[in-house]
């Protein structure tokens, strides 16, 4: 019978495809990550690399009895901490994972080195400040330590958070602990539930994993702060709220409750184009409005400082025109710290 079991995986915001750089790693200095502004885990979902079918990875709670293990099959879920904010976020589990021999994992390497892949990756640490010479410095006999099929991945559309006190992970050292069950998600099976309210923000700020591959920035939470205020005073503050939870573990900018239920969601952007404001949004969105069967918002709307331009305000209008969703773009004016009266 193959085992379960757990490990924990170093902290990316990049879906472990490709290294994040340093936020959210370990700021102790004795660290491994935090010498080398990397962790070896960053490409373990890298599926599109594949020998023979396989895709090769690494794991640190692997690495350090690769002997031992050297030729068995595990069941290994995968969970990660974000050290600035201290929150355990689970990531999902990969079925038959084989523990690769250092034979094994030199012969990867070369095939990593003839294919180009070697200086992919050296070109995606030197991208986000890592150390490239270190990565040089790497065994090809440990390079890997592990290879499963890309559809043995069962992962989390997207990584959920549990509490630091859930039993499931009794120990946060990089080891390979024994599964007997999984944590609770502090966001599972909930819904969309208005709650009005807002916290004042001064600074940047990171909510969940899906806004995790950018801080929130200064711009962004004073337009956020401005139009609580400012939406507050016309419509009441119970009537609205910042940060709602989606019910799928993403949060809403904003949220105004309209009569019969119905509800306006605002995505604010702070991009330099208002193309490239409603291309980020958009998705955002319709996700937040309809996902898996929602129908609760009346009205989806993109929120940036920029002027919009007579392209912008066509664009907005075939959309709506042509695929019946109620989307539009909004100017917030900076000057009153508050949205201008005409809906593109």
């Amino acid at each position: 019978m193959i085992e379960n079991k757990i490990a924990r995986i170093c902290w990316n915001t990049e879906g472990w495809r490709k290294p994040s750089g340093s936020a959210g790693k370990s700021k102790l200095k004795k660290t491994y990550e935090r010498k080398v502004g990397y962790g070896h885990e960053e490409w373990l979902l890298d599926s599109t690399k594949l020998i023979d079918g396989w895709h090769f990875g690494f794991l640190q709670p692997i690495y350090k009895h690769h002997l031992k293990y050297a030729g068995k099959t595990f069941n290994i879920s995968l969970y990660s901490i974000d050290e600035e904010q201290k929150r355990r976020w689970w990531v999902g589990h990969i079925k038959n994972v084989i523990v690769t021999t250092p034979q094994e994992s030199l012969k990867a390497y070369k095939e990593y080195q003839q294919r180009g892949w070697i200086k992919e990756m050296e070109q995606q640490l030197r991208s986000v400040g890592a150390s490239v010479n270190d990565f040089r410095e790497i065994d090809p006999q440990e390079f890997t330590v592990l290879r499963f099929r890309p559809e043995s991945l069962v992962l989390l559309e997207t990584p959920m958070e549990f509490s630091r006190n859930d039993r499931a992970v009794k120990a946060t050292y990089y080891v390979l602990l024994n599964q007997s069950r999984t944590p609770k998600f502090l966001l599972a099976g909930k819904q969309f539930q208005f709650s009005p309210g807002h916290t004042n923000k001064k600074g940047s700020s990171r909510s969940g994993y899906e806004k995790q591959s950018g801080t929130v920035d200064l711009v962004h939470n004073q337009i956020q702060n401005n139009l609580y205020a400012s939406l507050s005073k016309d419509f009441g503050r119970n009537n609205v709220g910042t940060e709602q939870e989606s019910g799928h573990g993403s949060q809403i900018d904003l949220v105004q409750k309209c009569s019969g239920n119905q509800y306006i969601f605002y995505e604010i952007k702070t991009n330099y184009s208002v193309r490239l404001c409603i291309r980020e949004a958009l998705g955002q969105l319709l996700e937040y409005a309809y996902y898996p069967r929602s129908s609760n918002a009346k009205k989806l709307v993109v929120v940036s400082p920029i002027v919009p331009t007579t392209e912008v305000k066509n664009y907005m209008r075939t959309i709506r025109a042509r695929f019946k969703i109620p989307i539009y773009y909004q100017r917030y004016d900076p000057a009153k710290k508050a949205l201008e009266s005409t809906l593109h």
